[in-house]
């Protein structure tokens, strides 16, 4: 999934032209500081801009040395932190850059993302309701948050999410609502989304050791008609869960 670019370059110039140095300055070397770090915030918004991302980051983390309040490197060196696999980095920066700015609707945004790449689902639930509240991105919000409401068996909140998508012209979600949302919540829906939270359990009971317990909730799972959807899942149930709960 593709993330919002920081709202840079609009933002930046705002910035500069308005407001003085004196609010952030107590001396001439901050105010040699804070020119600096606004200089170095631009040559990594450039160097991201052609992908080169390590690079990228250097300039902002310097940007950040000299002024630990530029928001913009925090935003700017979260999306090239995404973009090279450090995920967990990124939403270090975010959290930052939403301690320096609580209302940042695009940092809201970009850490719903990350959280969920991180399988927080819940916190990212919160994270793109918020974006959303600030009219970031609709179309991609709600869509994504319709998903997740699916992930946690919540049929009813996917297929709302999903028509406000839609009606945001995202085609994808049309497709959703048209195949599981009209004219009513299909049943069939309905026990895919209830089987993803018995998997999900499944899955997390057998990670801790809890054998049994994992068991139970897959064969509820095979109860409400879950089936693999792919071979490798196929494969696996074969292999391992089938066997292994046989015994238990």
């Amino acid at each position: 999934m593709k993330k919002i670019r920081p709202i840079f370059l609009l933002s930046f110039l705002i910035f500069l032209l308005s407001v003085p140095y004196e609010i952030f300055a107590t001396n001439n070397k901050n105010v040699l500081d804070l020119e600096r770090s606004r200089e170095l915030l631009l040559d990594g918004y450039i160097q991201s801009d052609f992908d080169n991302h390590q690079l990228a980051i250097e300039y902002f983390t310097e940007a950040i040395r000299l002024n630990p309040n530029n928001l913009f490197a925090f935003l700017n060196r979260a999306y090239s932190k995404h973009e090279i696999k450090d995920i967990a980095g990124a939403w270090d920066d975010l959290n930052i850059a939403l301690e320096i700015d609580p209302n940042n609707g695009i940092a809201f945004y970009n850490r719903a993302i990350v959280n969920w790449k991180l399988g927080h689902q819940l916190s990212s639930i919160k994270d793109y309701s918020k974006a959303i509240n600030k009219n970031i991105k609709l179309k991609n919000a709600y869509a994504i948050r319709g998903i997740l409401k699916s992930n946690i068996g919540d049929a009813e909140g996917a297929c709302a999410d999903w028509q406000k998508a839609s009606e945001n012209k995202n085609e994808r979600a049309t497709l959703w609502v048209q195949e599981n949302c009209l004219p009513n919540i299909s049943e069939e829906f309905k026990k895919k989304t209830k089987n993803k939270v018995l998997m999900a359990n499944a899955r997390r009971k057998y990670f801790s050791g809890e054998i049994r317990e994992s068991c139970n909730y897959y064969e509820q799972a095979k109860m409400n008609g879950y089936k693999a959807n792919n071979f490798r899942d196929k494969l696996k149930l074969m292999i391992i869960t089938n066997p292994m709960c046989f015994v238990f």
